[in-house]
């Protein structure tokens, strides 16, 4: 292969990399009051983490909502099983 093909092979991966669409997660704004102390700690995670404030907040809500939805898929009561 001469240069001029590897080069074409790049500038092809170059577009399709570009050209590639990431779908972005659809978000909501949402204003919560926090306590000095409670904004201090989630900076501080936030930081430790290297992500942003809001990063780590997307993240501990989507969390939070897959624990309720699978929390709602369990019975309320314990059940006996039995064999037969």
């Amino acid at each position: 292969m001469t240069n001029y093909d590897m080069d074409e092979i790049e500038r092809e991966r170059d577009r399709n990399a570009f050209a590639a669409v990431n779908k972005k997660e659809k978000t909501t704004e949402v204003e919560i009051e926090l306590s000095a102390d409670d904004l201090l700690i989630l900076t501080l995670t936030a930081h430790e983490k290297d992500i942003t404030l809001n990063q780590l907040v997307n993240n501990v809500l989507k969390d939070s909502l897959k624990d309720k939805s699978y929390k709602l898929e369990l019975p309320t009561k314990p059940q006996i099983l039995k064999e037969y």
